[in-house]
């Protein structure tokens, strides 16, 4: 993206399926492109532009507000604001330090080395998105193992497909359950409130359900994952982390512009004529506006390559921008800033088992490492 940026910022590129789509790599055109409202996401529409069939798949599957355009869009995902504004979500810091707290000392008892992805980037979200959704934590496994095979990019599209439709399938029965019920989980406020008024019908509700799933498990996992990673490759980072705790927000915010773990994201196509940095893109013609190039980009953020976590980092697009930005945000931070507040108290030798050129990384729409060996 960097040697692009240099040679020809807006390019045209050509994508697997021999199709051609308009490639931004500047910070300043990709967030400019994020809020053009004569760019489409809806992956529906014909010659929409995908990174793979797979990606083509499980998007395509989707039925929900993230591939739709306004007022659609708006509609649904005014649905689900109130439960994820910042206010909300802080109220979860108690139960996700309870939560962490015991992680940390059954990784003690086990005397390590442990998985961190295994011990502590799964269980945290995971288990937050079955409070969230009052589901049963013991289906946590079944959720991990369907969303990764519909997000994998190793995933043929029909495994792809599959795993989706074994989650909506899932969701299905959950509301069924909850027809009548006057309980005040998400799922029953939304069956009560917004299925048996007839504003969602059943099927969109468990679209919707999926993308809280995806949106809240997979993504948060591989930040606590990586983001352990990159300070344990940076222990200059650690020592001012710890010295100053107060630093754990913009520790969060500078992780998510350096990892920008959503790299198949912002994929949009021109339902009109519209220009950017003096290049005209047609109607109909794809537009990639990729995060973590904007988010590398020198010109926003001098020495990008660099993992500062003094730095100002709040103008990232980690979680996009404009009417797609991400809705589960401020859960993500609360997450993300509950695990690396304590774990560098609670482990000051903590220390990789293995190099980290040994390690696999996920080849998936969300970036991700497989397993992470430490001691302490």
């Amino acid at each position: 993206m960097a040697e692009v940026r240099k040679i020809e910022p807006i390019s045209k590129v050509q994508l697997w399926d021999g199709s051609t789509a308009w490639l931004a790599t500047r910070y300043a055109d990709i967030k400019q492109l994020l809020n053009d409202r004569a760019l489409s996401s809806d992956t529906l529409r014909p010659g929409f532009p995908q990174s793979s069939e797979t990606a083509a798949s499980f998007r395509k599957g989707q039925r929900v507000f993230a591939r739709m355009d306004p007022p659609q869009h708006d509609v649904h995902r005014l649905m689900l604001t109130a439960d994820f504004m910042i206010r909300r979500v802080r109220g979860y810091r108690p139960y996700l330090d309870a939560m962490i707290d015991e992680v940390f000392e059954g990784m003690e008892k086990s005397g390590g080395p442990v998985d961190l992805v295994q011990t502590l980037a799964l269980p945290v979200p995971s288990r937050v998105i079955t409070k969230l959704l009052d589901l049963p934590p013991e289906d946590s496994d079944f959720f991990l193992d369907r969303v990764q095979k519909a997000m994998s990019l190793d995933s043929t599209p029909e495994e792809s497909q599959q795993a989706g439709a074994d989650t909506l399938a899932y969701f299905a029965r959950v509301i069924e359950e909850r027809w009548d019920s006057d309980a005040d989980d998400l799922i029953s406020r939304l069956v009560r409130g917004r299925v048996r008024t007839g504003e969602l019908t059943p099927e969109e509700l468990q679209h919707m359900l999926h993308l809280i799933l995806v949106g809240g498990f997979d993504t948060t996992a591989n930040m606590i994952a990586l983001g352990t990673l990159l300070f344990l490759e940076n222990p200059d980072q650690i020592k001012k982390l710890r010295e100053n705790p107060d630093l754990a927000p913009a520790a969060v915010e500078e992780l998510l512009r350096y990892l920008s773990v959503a790299h198949h994201v912002a994929y949009r196509q021109a339902a009109e004529d519209t220009s950017i940095g003096g290049i005209d893109i047609r109607a109909g013609e794809g537009v990639i506006a990729p995060i973590m190039a904007a988010n590398h980009d020198p010109e926003a953020f001098p020495d990008p390559e660099k993992f500062d976590i003094t730095r100002d980092a709040r103008g990232h697009l980690a979680f996009g921008y404009g009417v797609h930005q991400c809705l589960g945000q401020p859960l993500a931070r609360v997450e993300l800033q509950a695990v690396f507040a304590k774990i560098f108290d609670r482990f000051p030798n903590l220390r990789l088992v293995e190099k980290v050129e040994n390690l696999e990384f996920h080849n998936s729409i969300i970036y991700g490492v497989e397993s992470v060996l430490v001691d302490w």
